[in-house]
């Protein structure tokens, strides 16, 4: 049993080919830009810019699937579309909550797992 909730190790070396330097790289350019991505996100919920919401989303969304974070991948989608459809600011709101929740978890793993792999 994996210790991640979020992450998964095993889909994120998968996704690049087994290639551990590639791992590493993937991890630091997340852990930077993920969050700025996710900033910015996070402004135009609360700007309530429905179109940016939708196109960060996103643009988001396939980052998730690289890093084994499937429910994740499915909370931005379902953001994303509720964006679109122009659901209530409440809505997106409680859907943006939950996503942020787990997104800072996921960050927090996967710090914990580059950390992993430098002692290692």
């Amino acid at each position: 049993m994996s210790k991640f909730k979020i992450i998964n190790p095993e889909v994120l070396k998968s996704s690049m080919m087994n290639n551990m330097e590639m791992v590493k790289q993937l991890i630091n350019l997340y852990l930077t830009q993920g969050k700025v991505d996710f900033e910015t996100l996070q402004s135009a919920v609360e700007a309530r810019d429905l179109q940016e919401v939708a196109s960060k989303s996103h643009h988001i969304k396939p980052t998730m699937e690289y890093i084994g974070a499937t429910d994740l991948r499915i909370l931005f989608q379902e953001l994303e579309q509720k964006a679109k459809k122009n659901e209530p600011s409440d809505v997106i709101e409680e859907t943006f909550s939950r996503l942020k929740k787990d997104f800072d978890t996921a960050m927090i793993e996967l710090e914990a797992y580059s950390t992993s792999l430098v002692d290692a």
